[in-house]
């Protein structure tokens, strides 16, 4: 009995032995992220700066005033009135070509006034210039503004630039682990 009891320990510690002790080593793979830096190609554009000769901005308004307005019969007075909207100071003029009657039963003509005297306006600043006309329509003017210089940028072309940039990737990667015997013989 004392061989039947020792046999049975014996089989006993065995047995918690392949169950429970881990003593084979075994390879298995898993995923993992990493960073790396990768090399790309962008275009990138070729810019160069230029100079242009503008005119001064203006904002021009324009009403006719009748007799109503303490002007003789049969005239009109046009008033135009042009405001520096630009951001710099300048000349301005206003040169007129109004309608005028030529005489019984022909037409009206358009014939120039003189040239209009510039006047320096500031930015924001308005001014005023009125003409008596013989008829309702404000007939064609013209506007002279000084000219400022501009700078401008053109694109004249692409080149290609490297830049890198992080990004993250996945690889497989071989561990180790020990296992029992019996976790072994059931899935290795």
């Amino acid at each position: 009995m004392k061989i039947g009891i020792i046999a049975g320990v014996i089989i006993l510690i065995l047995a918690l032995v392949i169950c429970l002790v881990p003593l084979k080593t075994v390879a298995y793979t898993v995923t993992v992220d990493y960073e790396d830096t990768e090399t790309y190609y962008e275009d990138e554009p070729i810019t160069e700066i230029y100079y242009e000769t503008v005119n001064l901005q203006c904002a021009v308004t324009t009403r006719i005033v009748g007799e109503e307005g303490g002007i003789p019969s049969g005239q009109y007075l046009i008033v135009v009135e042009i405001t520096n909207t630009d951001t710099v100071s300048g000349n301005f003029s206003l040169n007129w070509l109004c309608l005028v009657p030529t005489g019984i039963g022909i037409p009206m003509e358009g014939l120039p006034y003189p040239p209009g005297r510039p006047e320096l306006l500031a930015p924001g600043e308005t001014m005023s210039q009125n003409r008596l006309n013989n008829a309702p329509e404000i007939g064609d003017y013209s506007i002279e503004t000084s000219t400022k210089t501009v700078e401008n940028t053109r694109v004249v072309g692409t080149r290609q630039v490297e830049k890198q940039r992080t990004v993250t990737r996945q690889r497989q990667e071989i561990r180790y682990k020990k296992v029992t015997l019996l976790d072994y013989l059931l899935h290795y």
